[in-house]
């Protein structure tokens, strides 16, 4: 019997997999990380089908869909060996530069994806699917450019892949400059891509399609967390037990900022388990924790992390997100389709960078301590307790399929027609009230 013997992947090979799933996803990243991880012992004779099966542990099916990509993008190299089989000589394959070369390629052209995708963005509520593919070269290099981001709230955890990229240099690498304007909220930063003194923002995604609705010219270019992170919550002595559905906030008063990203998802969730009609809305601006602490309201809306920090200060709280009937889009990277157009190299420059400081703030997460700390002026905080609140949003938020297969930022759009459609039903995709 003929014994074969290949190389295959092992867990030190697991950071540079992550890297590159990042901007490739994970199935593709898995083979193109063996073939540049091993490519020492394939020099003589590139890669067979049947070593990457084997050193990769992936079937047939999802290798072969994975080198025809990678193929196609030019990340790797096909070619034909004569062997003893008779035949059509047999395909094997080769990575054509290094790790450090490879992951930049990935992530500048997954910033040119991100940036496709977001010029053919749906209008709410139509039924097509953007396309995945993208025809044009890479463009992710600026020119000693500046770039200006409105934050939608104080320096936080959540902020950390932009923090990171840009205290490492990341952003500086690809030719740009970046400047951090603090808002108090996602409307306030929409405002500041509306005025043109913002070049991109982060904004929820329910203030983003409420923005298209009316009229105004923002375009999401990638979400920065998959999923919606806001919640309702109130002290657990409210509650007979955990706070798990909506049936349980009947007949409560409850707090929030109606017509901020938090007030329209918290109307939104109300509405969909059925008890909008049979609570009280209290509008509240900006002072939702001191409203519940002090019996002014039985529950409040707010980040994920608020009930997080009230625990960590002795207080108990019950908390349910507003995503728990069915998942929606969290916080986006926006900007404009005018900078759309005419500002590809610069976009494109920061969507790698930041793809690239997502990926160090997962692998390295004292560096999102430094990073939130050097950006944060404005009071004392916590450099580990945002650390974890990033970790913790990475977890709930961060992953899934779409991430998995595509890497950061990718966004389907069946969720954003999703909210849109939901949003449309409770009257909160129109212009009255809007928050300025």
């Amino acid at each position: 019997m003929r014994v074969r013997e290949f190389p295959v992947l092992g867990e030190a090979d697991r950071s540079v997999v992550d890297r590159l799933a990042c901007g490739i996803g994970e199935p593709a990243a898995t083979v193109l990380a063996y073939l540049l991880c091993r490519r020492e012992e394939f020099t003589t004779e590139p890669a067979s089908l049947l070593a990457v099966r084997i050193g990769t542990g992936s079937n047939r099916k999802a290798v072969r869909n994975a080198l025809a990509e990678l193929t196609e993008r030019e990340l790797i190299e096909a070619t034909t060996v004569r062997d003893e089989t008779p035949g059509r000589p047999a395909t094997r394959w080769r990575a054509t530069g290094s790790v450090e070369e490879t992951v930049e390629a990935v992530y500048d052209e997954h910033a040119n994806e991100l940036l496709a995708r977001a010029g053919a963005f749906p209008e709410p509520n139509a039924a097509a699917e953007v396309d995945s593919t993208v025809s044009d070269p890479p463009i992710s290099h600026a020119t000693n450019a500046s770039v200006s981001l409105a934050l939608n709230w104080r320096p936080n955890g959540l902020h950390a892949p932009l923090f990171v990229a840009d205290e490492t240099g990341l952003y500086e690498k690809r030719g740009l400059s970046v400047r951090f304007d603090v808002h108090d909220g996602s409307r306030a930063a929409l405002d500041g891509i509306v005025s043109e003194t913002a070049d991109v923002a982060v904004s929820g995604a329910a203030t983003v399609l409420r923005a298209r609705a009316e009229g105004e010219e923002i375009v999401p270019v990638a979400l920065l967390f998959q999923h919606a992170m806001t919640a309702i919550y109130g002290l657990r002595t409210t509650f007979d037990g955990p706070l798990e559905r909506a049936e349980q906030l009947r007949g409560l008063r409850i707090g929030m900022p109606s017509t901020a990203e938090t007030g329209l998802l918290g109307r939104l969730f109300l509405s969909q388990g059925d008890v909008l009609d049979d609570v009280e809305i209290v509008d509240l601006r900006g002072e939702e924790r001191a409203a519940l602490l002090s019996g002014a309201v039985d529950a409040v809306t707010g980040s994920f992390s608020d009930p997080r920090k009230l625990r960590d200060g002795g207080i108990s709280v019950e908390s349910i997100p507003v995503a728990e009937r069915f998942p929606l889009p969290g916080p986006a990277i926006v900007t404009n389709e005018q900078d759309l157009s005419e500002r590809e190299p610069e976009l494109a420059a920061f969507l790698a960078a930041t793809t690239a400081g997502w990926t160090t703030a997962r692998q390295n997460p004292s560096r999102v301590e430094e990073a939130v700390e050097a950006h944060d002026d404005a009071e004392p905080s916590s450099p580990n307790r945002e650390r974890r609140t990033f970790e913790a949003a990475v977890a709930e938020f961060g992953t899934t399929d779409a991430v998995r297969n595509f890497g950061w930022g990718w966004g389907e759009a069946e969720l954003w027609n999703r909210l849109a459609t939901a949003l449309d039903g409770v009257g909160s995709l129109g212009s009255e009230g809007t928050e300025r």
